[in-house]
């Protein structure tokens, strides 16, 4: 986990819009199946305040290197609960904290080759929520990121042992500035919310739209 996410069309302009956060960069990431190394939207802090940009989603470390393709190592996700010690994660915690936004994300159950799809998502009113991420720029500029992670909440652990660390509108500013203590991070960043969920469709990798969404009535 987080292997698959999904951003609804217009919802990234309208959330941030509402919060003055950051503006909108282009639509193009707008998808019901963003996969692991496609471009998505990411937001970090700046001196001048925050910024949108574009990242690919799979981290590699600025010290890489080769090409980012050469990178063999599973990060598309860390573990919130190691990535401040880690290696690869290390300075990215330190100093290259982003949010990305979601809204909503997939989780699989049953035997392989019968694995059923759920897609999950937080209670709330507003279109958009975001993910606790890292982020990396490379000397060529390209940047690339992760989700981070933590043990599931008791509503969704039968799903999935994991969960993408999704902040509150107050946790927001702190996480991307890195104001916040490791401790505090670690006891209540991503363990506030309320789920709901639902059972989909069985959806191939090239697949895409609402749809993917929509209860499946088979059940």
């Amino acid at each position: 986990m987080c292997g698959r996410y999904i951003l609804g069309d217009s919802s990234w302009a309208a959330y941030h819009e509402a919060l003055s956060i950051i503006k909108p960069v282009d639509a193009g990431a707008i998808s019901y199946n963003i996969k692991p190394t496609q471009d998505v939207h990411i937001a970090y802090a700046t001196e001048a305040g925050p910024v949108a940009d574009a990242a690919r989603w799979w981290f590699v470390p600025h010290w890489h290197k080769g090409d980012v393709k050469d990178w063999k190592a599973t990060t598309f996700n860390a573990r919130m609960e190691t990535a401040h010690e880690k290696p690869v994660f290390r300075a990215a915690w330190k100093h290259q904290r982003c949010i990305i936004p979601a809204s909503g994300y997939f989780e699989w159950t049953g035997e392989k080759g019968k694995k059923q799809p759920w897609f999950i998502a937080p209670e709330q009113n507003l279109p958009v929520f975001f993910f606790a991420g890292l982020y990396s720029t490379r000397a060529s500029g390209q940047t690339t990121c992760t989700i981070l992670t933590r043990e599931a909440s008791s509503e969704i652990k039968d799903l999935h042992p994991r969960m993408p660390v999704i902040l509150t509108s107050d946790q927001l500013t702190p996480w991307m500035a890195n104001d916040v203590t490791d401790a505090e991070i670690l006891d209540t960043f991503g363990t506030t919310q309320t789920y709901k969920f639902h059972r989909v469709a069985k959806f191939g990798i090239k697949d895409d739209g609402p749809e993917l969404i929509d209860t499946d009535d088979l059940f």
